[in-house]
C-alpha cells in the first residue's frame, strides 16, 4: 500500500478556530453572545449578592412544554436548566433566557434540602431531586416559571440517594450510595425493584424506547459505580449487567467520576472531578476520548461535577466548583491516515471519530471537480475505501475532506482536511 504524504491542513469554519479539541464545542457567538461560562460574577449580576455557587452538584436540562410556542421553531433550543447548589440547600434555575430563580434552603421540611445531589426533569415540568441528607426523593413541579413543592417520596426505604433519573411512564431509577444499589420506584414512591451488587453508586441516567428524543432507544441504564472508578451499563428492565469498564484499565486509576449522561445517540459522558475531564464512551461503553484539563481558561474545567444533555440538539451543561460551562456536541478526528492502493484507483481513509459525523470527499484538479463520497459515518475507529471514478485521469489533484457533526453544530461547524495527491 502506497502512502500519500503532504502537509495536512485543518480549517475550523465559523468561530471555532481557537479550539484545539472540538468533541465538546463552544457554540457560535450568535447563539450565546460569546458567553459560554457561568461564574460567580455573572451570577451576582443577575441575582445580586443573594447566593454563591457553593458545592454545585447535579444538573438537569429540558425544553419545557409550557415554554414552547408550537408555531415558532426558533425557540426550540431554549432550554431550562436546573442545578443543585448543595451546601445552600438550593436549586438554581433559569426562569427565562435572561433571568434566574432560586428554590429551597437547608432543612428537612417542605421546601428544604440537606446535602442534595442529583436532579432530573421532564418536559411536563416535573423535577426530582435526590435529597441525600434527608434520605428521600423530592418531587417539585414547574408549571411555568416558578418551582413548587409537590411531595417527598422514598424516605422509609432510601438511605443515601445520590442521583435520580426518570423515564416516560413515571419510573424513577435512584442510585443509593449506602444501600449500594439501584432502587427502581414509581412516582408515588412504591419500590418496584432493587438491583444490588454496586459499591457507592453515584450518577445515573437512563434511555427508554418511549423517550421522544432518543435515536437509539436501547432500554438501558448507565451508572457511575465503585465510588467513581467504574461505569456499569445495565438492562433497564431487569438490571442485568451488559457492560462495564474500570477506569484503571484505561490508565486512569485516579479517576473520580461524579455524574453521567446519555446524548441523543446514547453515547455516554462521565464527569471526572479529580482529573478535570469529561470522559466519552459510545453506546456499548467503548472508550472514545477524554476532554479537558484543570484550569479556568477555555477547554479547561475547575473540578467539574454535574452534567446535563438536552438530547434533541446535543446541548451540554457542565457544573464546576464555582460555575458552569455550556457546550454543543461536536466532533473531532484523530489519527487520520490517507493512502492509495497499488493501482492508484482506490482511496483508503483510516481515522478515529469522536462523534458520528457526515464525511464528504472532493477531488479537484485540472478540468476535474468531483464529489466522490458523501456518507454518515459512525463514531469510533473507521476505515473507508473509496473507489475512484474511471473517468478520473492520472495527474495531480487536491483532495478535500470535510467532517460535519450531525445535529447540534450541523451547518455551524466543519473540519476540513486538504491533501495533494498524485494518481
Amino acid at each position: 500500500m502506497k502512502k500519500v504524504s503532504i502537509i495536512l491542513v485543518i480549517v475550523l469554519v465559523s468561530l471555532f478556530g481557537k479550539q484545539k479539541e472540538t468533541t465538546l464545542l463552544y457554540p457560535p457567538f450568535g447563539h450565546t453572545w460569546g458567553i459560554h461560562r457561568g461564574t460567580e460574577v455573572k451570577l451576582d449580576m443577575i441575582l445580586g449578592n443573594v447566593t454563591d455557587f457553593d458545592n454545585p452538584q447535579g444538573l438537569a436540562a429540558v425544553k419545557l412544554k409550557s415554554w414552547d410556542d408550537p408555531d415558532n421553531s426558533d425557540d426550540d433550543d431554549e432550554i431550562t436548566c436546573f442545578g443543585v447548589n448543595a451546601n445552600r440547600g438550593q436549586i438554581i434555575y433559569n426562569t427565562s433566557m435572561s433571568s434566574l430563580g432560586i428554590y429551597g434552603e437547608i432543612g428537612d421540611g417542605v421546601g428544604q434540602f440537606r446535602q442534595p445531589r442529583g436532579i432530573c426533569a421532564t418536559s411536563d415540568g416535573d423535577v426530582y431531586v435526590a435529597d441525600m441528607g434527608n434520605n428521600r426523593i423530592v418531587h417539585l413541579r414547574m408549571p411555568k416559571k416558578e418551582l413548587k413543592w409537590v411531595k417527598s417520596i422514598g424516605d422509609t426505604f432510601l438511605i443515601a440517594p445520590f442521583d435520580v433519573t426518570v423515564v416516560p411512564g413515571g419510573t424513577l431509577y435512584v442510585s443509593d450510595a449506602e444501600r449500594n444499589s439501584i432502587v427502581v420506584m414509581d412516582t408515588s414512591g412504591s419500590v418496584l425493584d432493587e438491583w444490588e451488587g454496586f459499591y457507592f453508586p453515584r450518577g445515573i441516567d437512563a434511555d427508554a424506547s418511549s423517550m421522544r428524543w432518543s435515536g437509539a432507544k436501547q432500554n438501558i441504564v448507565v451508572v457511575v459505580d465503585s465510588a467513581g472508578k467504574k461505569i456499569s451499563l445495565l438492562d433497564r428492565v431487569d438490571g442485568y449487567l451488559r457492560e462495564s469498564v474500570n477506569m484503571a484499565d484505561l490508565g486512569m486509576p485516579n479517576a473520580d467520576m461524579q455524574y453521567i449522561a446519555f446524548d441523543y445517540l446514547d453515547n455516554i459522558y462521565a464527569v471526572d472531578s479529580m482529573r478535570c475531564q469529561v470522559h466519552k464512551f459510545d453506546r456499548k461503553l467503548n472508550y472514545i476520548v477524554s476532554v479537558g484539563k484543570c484550569g479556568t481558561k477555555d477547554e479547561q474545567f475547575e473540578y467539574p461535577r454535574g452534567i446535563a444533555i438536552w438530547r434533541r440538539f446535543g446541548q451540554i451543561v457542565i457544573s464546576e466548583r464555582t460555575g458552569a460551562q455550556y457546550f454543543w456536541v461536536g466532533v473531532d478526528v484523530k489519527n487520520l491516515d490517507i493512502s492509495l492502493d497499488n493501482q492508484n484507483r482506490e482511496l483508503i481513509l483510516d481515522f478515529f471519530l469522536t462523534e458520528s459525523a457526515y464525511l464528504t470527499v472532493h477531488l479537484k484538479g485540472k478540468d476535474v471537480d468531483s464529489r466522490i463520497y458523501r456518507r454518515r459515518v459512525a463514531i469510533g475507529k473507521r476505515e473507508i475505501n473509496i473507489q475512484l471514478p474511471e473517468n478520473i485521469p492520472s495527474g495531480k489533484y487536491e483532495l478535500l475532506i470535510t467532517i460535519e457533526a450531525t445535529y447540534s453544530s450541523y451547518k455551524h461547524f466543519i473540519l476540513e482536511f486538504n491533501k495533494k495527491i498524485k494518481l
